[in-house]
């Protein structure tokens, strides 16, 4: 094991046991039930929830290319609305597809105030068994929005993840509800870095299980040049650009060709390139 390595496993220790240390806390410093009038919040560790106060909420209909994910995760989020049995989610694939954008679009197409956010950091993913104690009896029902998960290796913190969608001996509150995108399908590299804690067999064993405590799993995969241009239309047209000028299809892929491919991300940042190039103009 290189020095580097020994350096990035000592720093994943100390993540580890500093988050232990807060969930120590008094029963004084535990935190409180989120502010009533929120939507969206992210977990701040000591500091408890903190209220988003400009949400970024995506339109559905700017969404191009993800109608089955999007009519899948959807259907999965209004059975948790309504009380009834619900999948944890895992969207995974490639890069600037549209998972988060994705799980972001649930703030606008489920009313408030039934349905509520919060989004915790991989690092704090220790907090959860706290997060949960305070969610817990809440009359919101919560996604737990667990965004671009990168575990290094199968002993990175994903034990706290297995505890949160499948529990131990304390039952998970019911209105509680875990989504987590990942550029990975298994969550962690494949082929693993060298472990000194499992041996390699088990470490693919263990990738698996995690990812198959996720009841609903949604791939995302770049698009082919048709899909991607109605993505750049739809933007077009949500930055008000309606009939843009001839030419912006061979301007849109030629943005993509510089990305290297053809996705939800690369199809917006080529809207916004075509919608502002007349207000450059001298």
């Amino acid at each position: 094991m290189s020095q580097g390595d020994r350096l990035s496993g000592l720093a994943s220790r100390l993540d580890r046991i500093a988050s232990a240390l807060e969930a120590r806390l008094p029963a004084g410093r535990r935190p409180s039930v989120p502010a009533p009038e929120g939507r969206a919040f992210v977990w701040d560790g000591p500091e408890g929830f903190r209220p988003v106060r400009r949400p970024a909420a995506v339109d559905p209909a700017l969404l191009a290319g993800v109608e089955r994910q999007k009519q899948l995760l959807y259907s999965n989020i209004r059975g948790f609305l309504a009380g009834g049995p619900a999948h944890d989610v895992l969207l995974w694939g490639e890069r600037g597809t549209g998972k988060s954008s994705l799980v972001r679009s649930l703030l606008s197409e489920f009313p408030a105030p039934e349905l509520a956010l919060v989004e915790v950091l991989e690092t704090r993913l220790p907090d959860l068994p706290r997060i949960l104690d305070a969610l817990e009896g809440d009359p919101r029902r919560w996604v737990i929005f667990l965004d671009d998960l990168s575990f290094r290796g199968p002993g990175d913190r994903y034990r706290e993840l297995k505890v949160l969608l499948e529990g131990g001996l304390d039952a998970r509150p019911a209105n509680t509800l875990a989504v987590a995108t990942s550029n990975r399908r298994h969550l962690v590299p494949e082929p693993f870095p060298p472990s000194d804690e499992i041996h390699p067999e088990e470490a693919v064993a263990e990738s698996v299980s995690l990812a198959d405590r996720f009841g609903l799993s949604l791939g995302f995969y770049a698009f082919d040049e048709p899909t991607y241009l109605e993505a750049v239309r739809r933007h077009l047209a949500g930055l008000g650009c309606e009939q843009p000028g001839a030419g912006w299809e061979r301007e849109a892929l030629r943005w993509a060709m510089s990305r290297g491919i053809r996705s939800g991300r690369a199809a917006l940042q080529a809207a916004r390139e075509i919608a502002a190039a007349p207000l450059r103009r001298p």
